[in-house]
């Protein structure tokens, strides 16, 4: 079998997780901690030669929380936490970042260091915003449709126009989407029967004549 050497220090420095250590003293003394922390700006003897201590790089309205959040662990005689919070880089950029910290305890069981893992979730934590803000807009939308008197429908290019989608507001006329959705009801049976052939002909043409819209 064909035998590799790794160099188990290159390959944490050269991966975008940050490793630490730290005292569980005030603001969390920095004992040990990998090279790339320089991906935030910051060298490694910025931070084990106490310049700079652990929670000094942590946003001021998250540290709080953070502390609450260890405290409510122990209270529960956990060991392991993961956390997100944000973090200032060296040159006052704000990322938000995923930690997973272990508590450890010296020999008459009191906390003495937290020993932990650090990656960079921004991109991440953009995602999910924007995520929430399209969310929101259709929610908005949604309720702003569902109060109106205007009715929206999908429906399929097939016999009876079968319903993809209708909007909750369709329950003025005595209907849930259900009923669409289901195939229980196609949209031509909301049709005055003595109508159905005139629209059917007339939504015909002005498709073969290439328009998107018709009244």
């Amino acid at each position: 079998m064909r035998k590799f050497n790794i160099n188990l220090e290159s390959l944490i420095n050269s991966s975008p997780i940050v490793i630490f250590l730290c005292k569980s003293t005030e603001n969390w003394p920095v004992e040990l901690i990998t090279e790339n922390i320089q991906q935030f700006g910051y060298t490694v003897k910025d931070l084990i030669s106490g310049k700079i201590r652990y929670l000094d790089i942590v946003h001021p309205d998250d540290i709080e929380r953070i502390r609450s959040e260890v405290a409510g662990c122990l209270e529960k005689e956990c060991t392991e936490l993961t956390q997100e919070y944000r973090i200032y880089t060296a040159s006052g950029e704000t990322r938000w970042v995923e930690v997973k910290i272990r508590i450890r305890k010296d020999e008459d069981g009191k906390v003495s260091h937290y020993q932990g893992t650090l990656y960079d979730a921004t991109q991440r934590k953009k995602a999910e915003e924007s995520m929430q803000k399209a969310l929101k807009k259709k929610n908005e939308l949604k309720n702003v449709i569902n109060s109106s008197p205007v009715f929206v429908f999908l429906c399929r290019p097939e016999e009876g126009w079968p319903v993809e989608f209708v909007s909750e507001n369709i329950t003025k006329l005595g209907y849930t989407p259900e009923d669409f959705t289901s195939r229980e009801m196609l949209y031509t049976d909301l049709i005055h029967p003595g109508d159905r052939e005139r629209i059917r002909s007339e939504v015909e043409k002005f498709s073969r004549e290439g328009y998107t819209e018709c009244t």
